[in-house]
């Protein structure tokens, strides 16, 4: 099963000059399993270099140091990270147009996001409505790039519009993953219809919960012109079963469950594994178990 579909005192001045260097060889001496971007490294040392002259300026005014450059540091070097990823990410088409040289330097951008991560998540940032932004899962990939066009220019037969997640609270435990798409001439343009995927959620560890899916539906169909025109011409006259046919599918709404209703009554289902491996107030990435991909998101309002 698949998270979407189905699946981080005082010294002197003249130490102060050679803070920048020794912060940026530090930080780019240290161990990661990927190199993170030089715009990253370059952040995180400007943030080292202005909390010593914070600290400095306080002990030469007699005031008590305050204490907050940590969160400062690492709220100025997540920005960082999280801007160049975001313009790596940017002209990909979620992931369906981005080559192999540049999935893997997506990839590097994106570690040097999740390096920044606590060790565990803040899960009370989880609730809300997330819109995905950048894919590598072999079973989405496909899905994003329907509306490409095909060969000789034709048009796409279907248009794929925004894919959500929708977090519950962690007490409620509810999670949805929405796709809007449309059929050009028959369904309404941008969002035609909407396939939704239900399931329930729980927290196994400090960067880990498992997805259990419950079921699927097609509905929220939204009829185009085109469709309505050769259903119910307007020159001529709308008869009953015109009317019940349109009427029909526009309330037209298909159910797929993922479980029979004794594992429904019994409680059970298969968990699906998800590692979160960042999230803040407007990111959250995740990485579905083996070699299901990975899911950026940024944080939309309801």
């Amino acid at each position: 099963q698949h998270p979407l579909l189905g699946s981080r005192s005082c010294c002197a001045r003249r130490y102060l000059s050679g803070a920048r260097p020794a912060a940026a060889a530090a930080a780019a001496q240290r161990p990661q399993h990927r190199r993170a971007p030089p715009g990253v490294v370059a952040a995180a040392a400007d943030a080292a270099v202005t909390a010593s002259e914070v600290e400095l300026a306080a002990a030469a005014s007699g005031a008590a140091p305050a204490p907050p450059p940590a969160a400062a540091k690492q709220s100025e070097a997540q920005k960082a990270a999280k801007d160049a990823l975001l313009t790596w990410i940017s002209g990909t088409k979620r992931g369906a147009a981005a080559p192999k040289q540049l999935r893997g330097q997506i990839e590097e951008a994106q570690v040097a996001v999740e390096a920044l991560s606590p060790a565990e998540l803040d899960y009370s940032l989880l609730e809300g409505k997330w819109l995905l932004v950048y894919t590598t899962a072999a079973d989405v990939v496909p899905i994003v790039a329907l509306d490409q066009e095909l060969p000789l220019g034709l048009p796409a037969p279907v248009t794929v519009g925004n894919v959500y997640q929708r977090f519950s609270s962690v007490q409620q435990g509810s999670v949805q993953n929405i796709i809007e798409f449309t059929v050009p001439f028959l369904l309404q343009p941008g969002q035609g219809a909407t396939f939704t995927v239900d399931a329930s959620y729980e927290v196994r560890s400090g960067r880990r919960i498992a997805l259990v899916f419950e079921e699927a539906n097609l509905g929220q169909v939204r009829i185009g012109a085109g469709l309505e025109a050769l259903l119910a011409p307007a020159l001529l006259p709308r008869g009953y079963l015109n009317q019940q046919l349109l009427l029909a599918l526009r309330e037209l709404k298909l159910v797929f469950p993922f479980r029979s209703a004794q594992q429904v009554a019994q409680g059970l289902g298969v968990a699906a594994p998800y590692l979160l491996t960042y999230l803040d107030e407007d990111m959250l990435i995740g990485r579905a178990s083996g070699t299901s991909g990975t899911f950026i998101f940024r944080r939309v309002s309801e």
